[in-house]
Order: C-alpha cells, then structure tokens, then sequence
C-alpha cells in the first residue's frame, strides 16, 4: 500500500522551517529600523544568524526524514508540471542549506568570528573585504529568491486545492486525517 499523506515528522519540518525562515526574514528587515553599530541592530543580526543556522540544521534533517519516511506519491499527472514540482523543491532545499553557509562565508571574509551553536567555527576563508562583497551580495540576491520561491511555492499549493481540487496542500496538514 502507499503513502496517501507525509509523515508527521515531514510536516513538522515543513511547518518548523517555514516558520524560521519568516522569522529570519523579520529579523533582518528589523534590523533596518536600527542606527548602526547599536545594540538593537546587532541584536537583530545576531537572531538573523542563529535563526540561519536552526534553518540548516532542520532542512538537513527533513533531509533525512525525507529519504527515511519517504514521499507519498505525486498527485500531479502532468509530466512537464511533476518536472516544475521537483525542480522546485530541490531549488528550496538547496538554498535553505546554501544560505547559512554562505552567511558565515560573507561573515569570516569580513574578518568576523561566527559562533555555531555556541561554540566558534574555525576560519573557512582568509579576511578578504572584496570576497566578503560578493558573498554578502549573492546571500542577500538568494535570499531575496528564496522568498520569491517560497510564494510560489504556496500559491502552487493554493491552487492545487482551490483551482485543481487535489489533495496536495490536505497532506501537508495535520489536522486532515487520509488513510494511509
């Protein structure tokens, strides 16, 4: 018998990350409204990193969660639209784990420390201010994709509901219970 909806574990992952990458991207506009250099500023980017990091560590681990509990299958019977789908997903896990390493490459080209979970990471790249421009520049263009990505990502989930009337956004819910 196959899956008809995704693991708990799955949607507890998509949810939780959801729900970090909205909070990193408050805590970076955030930091905005902040005089630099100030204490409320560098709170902000400080939250923005941690908040990074829970990113990678959770989509490393739907990752695994994925690969273990596998996939329901693919509701979706066109095959140019199953080929956008996949693309889609492995564009969003790729730049959830992108981003956070990117950001601590940005970081140590700037000559910053960056903290993992309390405990220093040693120097990946040399102080180089230029590298630091590029890496800066290309988190922030990805980031900015990202969030472009994941509303497509939800509108694709909308319409899949409303327009085309299949259960892809149902399975993704805990509160709808499909035999599984």
């Amino acid at each position: 018998m196959t899956i008809q909806r995704y693991h708990p574990v799955l949607i507890f992952f998509h949810w939780f990350i959801f729900l970090l990458v909205v909070l990193a991207l408050a805590s970076i506009e955030l930091k905005g409204q902040f005089i630099k250099g100030s204490p409320p500023r560098e709170l902000c980017k400080t939250i923005h990193g941690y908040l990074g990091q829970l990113i990678f560590i959770s989509a490393a681990l739907r990752l695994f969660a994925k690969w273990y509990f596998g996939n329901p299958p693919s509701i979706c019977t066109n095959g140019l639209m199953d080929l956008l789908r996949k693309a889609m997903h492995t564009l969003l896990y790729c730049l959830l784990l992108l981003l956070p390493i990117m950001g601590v490459i940005f970081l140590q080209a700037g000559g910053k420390p960056v903290n993992w979970l309390g405990w220093d990471l040693p120097n990946l790249v040399p102080s180089n201010p230029d590298m630091k421009k590029t890496f800066k520049s290309a988190h922030e263009w990805l980031g900015n994709a990202l969030y472009y990505l994941i509303g497509l990502h939800a509108f694709s989930a909308i319409w899949q509901h409303y327009i085309l009337k299949n259960d892809t956004l149902q399975r993704m819910l805990y509160r709808r219970n499909i035999p599984s």
